[in-house]
């Protein structure tokens, strides 16, 4: 009897020793390095870059409707902090975590598909009935970079010009239609005594899209060697090396230091917004996504959508930004992950998100189907699709491996030239002499 009870005592210590050995681990922030799936079930587990409450919500209502309607496919949705997401999605992929749908943006695409992290998507695009309805944008975006479909984009990020309707009425203003009429605009609004400013100036992460926006403008199509890569001239060399860059460079720093508050030399998207909705500032350049955000913080009537401003040969230059679903190159159930970046990228699916997240969706049936796409602050960008040699899609060489160092460290030296620290001289010869050197190294990679 004391044999068979001991017999028990070590059964029951080796059964509780095997469930702690089976438990899976996490990191801090909450991946899991190791799961034990139910028989019969698969978890996704699926990671966001720009990550809100608000969409992170949004994901989750959809991956309930997925999951309702995809049977033993369970969905683990994984949200870092919005300002450590690129590099800890970086450090995820680097590390092979188990990860099988990732968001993959712009600026993190190369870097995932040069270092085989994310999946050539071909085989599954080919015979993918969504692909009847995508528009020429998204069609573009998803082989932009290699020719090949790493990603499936889930929207655009095109901007145009905010501005506060009332402000402008009382004042007896009209909105801008240039770069200069924006100026002159700000000047007029601008009064510190009462802290309000013409212009949300961005000076933090990112600022470096705006300073882009003007280069192009001042310098112009023509001049430039393509719109897909406009960082170069016709001629082969940097746009940095142009007598319309330190034009415009020089008038950059007039919107911060004439009609935009001195912290702005710091702001980026969150701070930008807030200068706007909160009341300090009368006009905004920024994407669609703000639009939501305006008809829940601001009253009707305080605010509207204008057009983009142009530039001195009377073009907008402004990126056609998009991110999108991607595959992990590593991923074990990849079947079931391009299930769920279809379900995410088709017609029902995506007009669901871009209006939950004020973008501009990926098919063209969307306006068709719900008419928050062509009426009220959205219908700016019918406008500006029905001009578009007025309003031109322009984006920075980031087919480019030098692109990565240039995304990080760019915003600083233009924070040196804004403080005084440099001339504008001594940053564009920064600038030109590391392009150059890219473009000798690299080559031409645009068409």
């Amino acid at each position: 009897m004391k044999k068979f009870t001991l017999l028990v005592v070590l059964l029951l210590i080796a059964a509780v020793t095997l469930s702690a050995c089976g438990t899976p681990s996490t990191d801090n922030k909450g991946a899991q390095s190791k799961t034990e799936e139910p028989q019969g079930e698969i978890t996704l587990r699926f990671i966001e870059s720009l990550t809100s409450p608000e969409r992170t919500k949004l994901l989750k209502d959809l991956f309930t409707k997925f999951e309702a309607e995809n049977p033993g496919i369970k969905v683990e949705i994984i949200s870092p902090p919005l300002k450590e997401a690129d590099n800890k999605i970086a450090q995820m992929l680097m590390a092979k975590q188990p990860l099988d749908v990732v968001e993959v943006r712009e600026h993190t695409a190369v870097q995932f598909i040069n270092n085989n992290w994310i999946e050539n998507m071909d085989s599954y695009v080919e015979n993918w009935e969504g692909m009847e309805t995508l528009s020429a944008a998204a069609k573009k975006s998803m082989t932009r970079l290699e020719d090949h479909a790493y990603l499936i984009p889930y929207g655009f990020y095109q901007r145009c010009l905010y501005y506060r309707a009332d402000w402008f009425k009382e004042a007896g203003l009209e909105p801008p239609k240039t770069w200069q009429e924006l100026y002159d605009i700000g000047k007029k609004l601008t009064d510190p005594s009462k802290n309000r400013y013409g212009y949300s100036f961005r000076g933090g992460k990112g600022g470096v899209n705006y300073i882009d926006m003007l280069y192009w403008a001042y310098l112009g199509e023509d001049k430039l060697a393509s719109v897909d890569a406009a960082y170069f001239t016709k001629d082969g060399k940097s746009i940095y090396s142009t007598p319309e860059a330190k034009q415009a460079l020089e008038f950059h720093k007039k919107l911060y230091t004439d009609i935009s508050p001195k912290d702005s030399i710091q702001w980026s998207f969150a701070e930008m917004v807030q200068g706007f909705i909160g009341g300090t500032t009368a006009m905004l350049i920024q994407d669609p996504e703000v639009i939501g955000t305006c008809q829940k913080d601001m009253e009707e009537g305080t605010w509207a959508t204008a057009p983009m401003p142009t530039g001195p040969l009377g073009e907008a230059h402004f990126p056609n930004g998009y991110a999108g679903w991607g595959m992990t190159s590593y991923s074990e159930h990849k079947d079931e992950a391009w299930k769920l970046i279809a379900f995410l990228s088709s017609e029902e699916g995506n007009t669901k998100f871009a209006k939950g997240h004020s973008l501009i969706p990926i098919h063209l049936t969307a306006p068709e189907k719900d008419n928050y796409f062509k009426t009220g602050p959205f219908s700016v960008y019918i406008t500006m699709a029905k001009e578009p040699e007025k309003f031109i899609f322009t984006m920075p060489p980031q087919q480019y491996k030098a692109f990565g160092e240039h995304w990080n460290t760019a915003d600083q030296w233009y924070q040196k030239y804004l403080a005084g620290t440099i001339t504008a001289d001594e940053c564009l010869k920064h600038f030109d002499e590391y392009w150059s050197k890219a473009y000798s190294e690299e080559g031409k990679l645009f068409k």
